[in-house]
């Protein structure tokens, strides 16, 4: 082909076309041979140089690699014992709650007001739970921390600090806070003139208790005396749990406008309780008003209600 174009070339040129353009054919052929020898020498440099690049960072590499996954393993270690299983809480004995009242005064009315919207508006968490914790508290309150103690170990709650202002616990893991106001009386308390309706305490009580059997003989004539004016849709049936024995349930067929002291002393009578003790009715953690009907405090018909047997305070 090459000679074929030079003998093309020469019956076309003059001699001196013909020797220039041999002349620059020489040239380029020469440059090409250069550019590959060239690229050829810059690629045997460069794998001579990665022939005798010392293999020390690699080396370094794989000897501190290992420290990264050993300092996390040691962090996720340390984090770990911060996320205890929920069977696991710490429990201690429940302790009396001690505080000031800083940002208002409290009386007695409004305490008892505000422990028993409390209970009342609870959704969350167990009803039974927020039961044994308010019926609980009122022993707390009331000095008997013993019986507080068994409440709360009977319903399964764990109390982490001993504190139930800084929350406890049921078998589930679920939390229950409870504020300072619900737990306890402040120190700084105001000592209110007013009758306080829903107290419950011995001195309050004392007048239905001083007739306990007296009382009972009259409400039974009385209700002998109204037996035909009474409609029998009118007479409600309450089962009652005693606190004092293990059961059965007792059940007490009264009228709607008992009242809850004659449902306490007629538990007392049937039930065959010594006049030393007495019976305190409670529904769902709440002491009841004894001058109240259970149908006023809430009490739906097939509910239970508790009949705790407490000791009379001795005359003074």
């Amino acid at each position: 082909m090459i000679g074929l174009y030079f003998l093309q070339l020469a019956r076309q040129a003059s001699p001196l076309q013909i020797s220039l353009h041999i002349y620059a054919t020489f040239l380029q052929g020469c440059c090409l041979s250069t550019s590959r020898d060239d690229n050829r020498s810059t690629y045997a440099n460069q794998a001579t140089a990665d022939e005798r690049r010392p293999e020390a960072p690699s080396r370094v590499n794989s000897t501190t690699t290992p420290a990264i996954p050993s300092n996390s393993a040691r962090v996720i270690i340390r984090s770990s014992p911060d996320h205890l299983p929920l069977n696991e809480h710490f429990n201690a004995p429940i302790r009396r709650h001690v505080w000031y009242s800083k940002r208002r005064l409290w009386t007695r009315i409004q305490l008892d007001q505000e422990r028993q919207e409390f209970f009342e508006t609870r959704v969350t968490g167990q009803p039974e739970i927020w039961a044994a914790l308010s019926t609980a508290i009122s022993f707390m309150r009331s000095g008997d921390l013993l019986t507080a103690q068994s409440m709360i170990d009977a319903a399964g709650i764990t109390v982490p600090t001993g504190d139930l202002c800084q929350g406890c616990y049921d078998e589930q893991g679920v939390l229950y806070r409870l504020p300072q106001c619900i737990v306890s009386d402040p120190e700084n308390i105001v000592q209110s003139t007013a009758e306080d309706d829903f107290d419950t305490d011995d001195d309050k009580l004392s007048l239905d208790e001083e007739s306990g059997d007296e009382l009972i003989a009259d409400d039974a004539e009385r209700r002998r005396d109204e037996k035909g004016k009474i409609s029998e849709r009118d007479l409600i049936r309450v089962k009652a749990r005693l606190s004092d024995r293990g059961g059965p349930d007792m059940i007490l067929t009264v009228g709607k406008s008992q009242n809850v002291g004659y449902i306490a002393r007629k538990l007392q009578q049937e039930a065959e309780i010594p006049t030393a003790q007495r019976v305190k009715i409670a529904y769902l953690g709440k002491i009841l008003k004894e001058q109240a009907t259970l149908v006023e405090q809430g009490w739906k018909p097939g509910n239970v209600i508790n009949a705790l047997v407490v000791a009379r305070r001795p005359p003074s």
